[in-house]
C-alpha cells in the first residue's frame, strides 16, 4: 500500500513538472502577472516554441497545463490523505469547488487570469478520469 501511495506522491510532483514544461515551453511568458513582481530568468526567454496557430495549438498552450496542475493538486489530496477516505473524500471535494470557482471568477475581473469554457471543460476531465482510475484500480481493489 505505502508504494501506491509513494507513486500517488510521484505522480503528483511530475504532473506539476509537466505542466510547467508546457508552460515555459510553448507560451510568451512576457504577460504574467508573477513576473511583474520577480524578475523573470533570462533563460526562459530562450525556450519559446513557436506553434502554428490551431485549436490543438491552443489546447496544448493554455488548457492542458491547467488540467495538470489540477491533477497534481488531487494527486497531493490522495497521497496526503492515502488511508484516510473521508477526510481525502472532504478536502479533495473543497479543492474541486475551490478550482472551479476560481476558473468562474476569472469572468468577473475580480481574479487575474482570462476565463476560458476550455479550462472547466479539462479541470472537469482530469478530475473525472482521475477519480474513475481511483475508484476502479484503487478503492476497489486495495482498500
Amino acid at each position: 500500500m505505502n508504494r501506491i501511495k509513494n507513486t500517488y506522491g510521484l505522480l503528483s510532483i511530475l504532473s506539476f513538472i509537466f505542466g510547467i514544461v508546457i508552460y515555459i515551453t510553448f507560451r510568451d511568458l512576457k504577460d504574467i502577472l508573477l513576473f511583474s513582481w520577480i524578475p523573470k530568468p533570462g533563460f526562459l526567454e530562450t525556450i519559446l516554441v513557436p506553434l502554428k496557430p490551431s485549436i490543438f495549438a491552443n489546447i496544448l498552450r493554455f488548457n492542458i497545463p491547467d488540467m495538470l496542475w489540477f491533477l497534481s493538486a488531487i494527486l497531493f489530496l490522495r497521497f496526503f490523505w492515502f488511508f484516510k477516505i473521508k477526510e481525502q473524500i472532504i478536502y479533495i471535494s473543497i479543492f474541486y469547488a475551490i478550482g472551479f470557482i476560481f476558473e468562474i471568477t476569472q469572468n468577473f475581473d475580480k481574479v487575474p487570469g482570462t476565463f476560458d469554457w476550455l479550462d472547466l471543460f479539462f479541470l472537469g476531465i482530469g478530475a473525472f478520469v482521475e477519480s474513475l482510475l481511483y475508484n476502479n484500480f484503487i478503492l476497489r481493489r486495495f482498500l
